[in-house]
């Protein structure tokens, strides 16, 4: 009879009878972890939900990289860190990422596909050398129902329309300060002004928490696991 192990990923039963770290009997700090990611090669978004509450919210600055080849070997970096630092305290550990979208405004861009599926496979590839599995789901079902809406909200502070409503969920949630970014020079896009600073909200990091509670409150069935 197997079950999974953190550290010969599926184990029988005379391994575990062999087994000297016996972290199955371990006290966990978690029950269970959810990763979310909002993959991108220009800002990936990377939160930790912990049985049922947000604990992290924060993103990966990848636009300072010269190529992508560099941007995915930044992202398996700090993933292999976090994976590193979370799963000895969590009983159970998965990672959840957008999937990829076939078409978008109609249109079929290979191009797009090819290079997020090559960022998903760093993804997979890391999550599974930590035994943590790694499933997708849609953009618009997530948002229905973790934020309540997947439709375009018009906003005053630059943020696109389509992330808005993320955004604004997050900000009640109490984690404003965690995607308040200040902005200096003359960068005018997607910016605000309050109390004289100029300000902009990091969306990315706001859809990677949507997407880490989907893992608790969103519907298991419409998870699609990733090899």
């Amino acid at each position: 009879m197997g079950r999974p192990c953190p550290i010969l990923g599926t184990a029988v039963y005379l391994d575990c009878l062999d087994c000297d770290d016996k972290q199955c009997k371990k006290q966990y700090k978690y029950k269970r972890v959810v990763i979310g990611i909002d993959q991108s090669y220009n800002n990936t978004g990377i939160s930790i939900a912990a049985d049922g509450k947000l604990v992290k919210v924060r993103s990966l600055q990848l636009d300072t990289y010269k190529t992508n080849s560099d941007k995915r070997r930044a992202l398996s970096n700090t993933l292999s860190g976090l994976l590193r630092a979370v799963c000895p305290k969590a009983k159970s550990v998965v990672c959840i990422i957008e999937r990829i979208r076939l078409r978008s405004q109609g249109f079929l861009n290979i191009d797009y596909i090819k290079s997020i599926g090559a960022l998903n496979s760093i993804i997979v590839d890391m999550c599974h050398e930590h035994c943590v599995p790694v499933y997708s789901v849609d953009t618009r079902c997530w948002k229905a129902q973790v934020i309540g809406t997947s439709k375009p909200m018009a906003n005053k502070y630059g943020v696109p329309e389509e992330k808005w409503p993320t955004v604004r969920w997050l900000i009640k949630q109490g984690w404003e300060d965690s995607i308040l970014i200040p902005i200096e020079g003359r960068k005018t896009k997607g910016t605000f002004v309050r109390d004289g600073q100029k300000y902009m909200y990091n969306n990315d990091a706001a859809d990677s928490a949507g997407i880490a509670m989907f893992g608790f409150i969103g519907d298991q069935d419409k998870l699609q696991e990733e090899r």
